[in-house]
C-alpha cells in the first residue's frame, strides 16, 4: 500500500508537469489569453450595426505606459488598452467614410522625450492630432492645434527619429503622396512635401539609426505593374536611395508594412496576396536577404527589440488569415498563428510580457468572425502557470511526508 501512495503520488506530479507551459526552447508558443470588448460611441458615432467594431486602422503599442493604442474608425476615436482592459478612447476624428483615404483616425504613434509624451495620430483632411499622454486621464488634453500637413487627403502612417526628434508622416493618399517631418517637441513643419520620385502611395515607415534616416515602404515605383520597393528619406527632407524590387528580382509584391531588425535588416510585408514577405539589407544599393512565401497579403508589421522577433500580419500559402512570428537572427517562422477570416491587419506587441494585440474586425458579409461578432481586439501570449507551483509545492510535500512515514515504518 505504501509503494501504491508514492507511486500515485508521483503520477500525478507527472501529469501536472506534463500540462505546464513547454520551457525546453526559447521559445514558446503564444495562445488566446482573452478578447477586449470594444463598447460603441453610439449610433450617431459608429454606422454599424450593434455598434460593431469594422473599420480600424493601424495599432501602436506604448513600452513607456504600457498602453496599446488602435485607430478606431468604426467609432471615430483612437482606443487605449492595458493588459486585459478596455480603458477609454480619445475622440473626435471623422470616423467610417465611404473610403479610407477620408476616413479618420488613421496612422498612432506615441513619442516619449525629455519635455512631453505626446500622442500622435493621423486624421482625414490632410489634419496630424496629437495629444499629451504623460497623465493617465482619458480622453488626454490636445498638445499642440491640429496641424495641416497641405494635402487633400487623410494623415496616414508615421515614425519617429529619437536622435533628430522628428515624426515622419505620410499622406498616401494624395497625387503624388508625400511626406513630411514635423517637430515633436512643439508641431512645427520641419519639412514639408517630401515626394519619393515614381512613388504611388506611401506606406509604413521605420526609424533607421544605424544610416540615421527614414525608410518608407512604396507599393508602386513609376509604372502599373512595377512591384515597389522602399525609399529612404533623410532628416533634411531630401530622397536619399530607392531600393526598386523590379531591380532585385521580385515581379510582385506592393510594400505595406515596414521594421526593423536589431540585425540590421528590413522586413517588408507585401500586400498582394500570392507573393511573399521580403527581407531586405538596405546598406549599399540594396539586396534581397531572403523572401517569405509562407506569409503575403500583409499590412502593419511589429518588431520586439527584447525577443528579437518580427510579426507579420497577412495570409497563409492557403488564404488563411494568420500573424507570423520569425526570428530576427534565423529568418525561420516561429510560429503562424490562425486568426478568424476578417480583416485583421493591425499588431502590436507589449515588450515586457509578450502579450500581441490583434484587433479583429467584427463579422460581415465578407467573413463571419465567430470569436467575437461584433469585433474585439485578442490578445495572445504564452498563459500563466497559475495555481502549477503552489500545487507542484502541496506535492512535493505530499511525497516528503510519505517517504518520512516509510522510513519510521522500516
Amino acid at each position: 500500500m505504501r509503494h501504491l501512495r508514492s507511486a500515485a503520488l508521483v503520477g500525478v506530479i507527472g501529469a501536472t508537469a506534463a500540462i505546464s507551459p513547454a520551457v525546453a526552447g526559447p521559445f514558446t508558443p503564444l495562445t488566446l489569453l482573452t478578447t477586449i470588448a470594444i463598447p460603441s460611441a453610439g449610433d450617431t458615432i459608429n454606422p454599424n450595426p450593434g455598434g460593431a467594431f469594422t473599420a480600424f486602422d493601424i495599432s501602436f503599442f506604448d513600452p513607456a505606459t504600457r498602453r496599446d493604442y488602435v485607430a478606431d474608425r468604426s467609432n471615430a476615436a483612437v482606443d487605449v488598452f492595458a493588459g486585459n482592459m478596455f480603458l477609454g478612447r480619445v475622440p473626435g476624428f471623422a470616423g467610417q467614410q465611404k473610403h479610407t483615404s477620408t476616413s479618420g483616425p488613421d496612422g498612432v504613434l506615441t513619442v516619449s522625450n525629455p519635455t512631453q509624451h505626446t500622442l500622435f495620430a493621423g486624421d482625414a483632411g490632410s489634419l496630424l492630432r496629437t495629444y499629451n499622454i504623460t497623465g493617465t486621464a482619458l480622453p488626454p488634453p490636445t498638445q499642440f492645434p491640429p496641424i495641416n500637413t497641405g494635402g487633400t487627403f487623410r494623415v496616414d502612417e508615421m515614425a519617429y527619429s529619437p536622435s533628430a526628434n522628428l515624426v515622419l508622416v505620410a499622406n498616401n493618399a494624395d497625387t503624388p503622396a508625400f511626406g513630411t517631418l514635423v517637430n515633436a517637441s512643439t508641431g512645427a513643419i520641419v519639412h514639408g512635401h517630401i515626394v519619393v520620385p515614381g512613388a504611388v502611395g506611401l506606406e509604413q515607415s521605420v526609424w533607421n539609426p544605424n544610416t540615421g534616416s527614414f525608410f518608407i515602404s512604396v507599393p508602386q515605383l513609376g509604372a502599373a505593374g512595377n512591384p515597389g520597393g522602399v525609399a529612404e528619406i533623410k532628416t533634411d527632407g531630401t530622397i536619399g536611395k530607392i531600393i526598386n524590387f523590379a531591380n532585385l528580382g521580385i515581379a510582385s509584391c506592393s510594400p505595406t508594412g515596414l521594421v526593423l531588425g536589431k540585425s540590421g535588416n528590413l522586413m517588408v510585408g507585401c500586400g498582394n496576396k500570392g507573393t511573399q514577405t521580403v527581407v531586405l539589407d538596405p546598406s549599399g544599393t540594396g539586396s534581397i536577404v531572403k523572401t517569405l512565401t509562407q506569409i503575403s497579403g500583409s499590412d502593419e508589421l511589429w518588431y520586439d527589440p527584447k525577443t528579437n522577433d518580427y510579426y507579420v500580419t497577412g495570409v497563409n500559402s492557403s488564404g488563411g488569415r494568420v500573424f507570423d512570428i520569425v526570428n530576427d537572427m534565423t529568418l525561420s517562422i516561429l510560429q503562424s498563428v490562425s486568426l478568424p477570416d476578417v480583416n485583421a491587419h493591425s499588431i502590436a506587441v507589449d515588450p515586457g510580457n509578450g502579450f500581441v494585440y490583434v484587433p479583429l474586425e467584427g463579422s460581415t458579409s465578407a467573413g463571419v468572425n465567430p470569436l467575437c461578432p461584433l469585433g474585439c481586439v485578442a490578445v495572445y501570449g504564452v498563459p500563466e502557470p497559475g495555481s502549477l507551483p503552489l500545487l507542484l509545492a502541496g506535492l512535493t510535500a505530499l511525497v516528503g511526508l510519505e517517504l518520512r512515514r516509510r522510513a519510521r515504518s522500516e
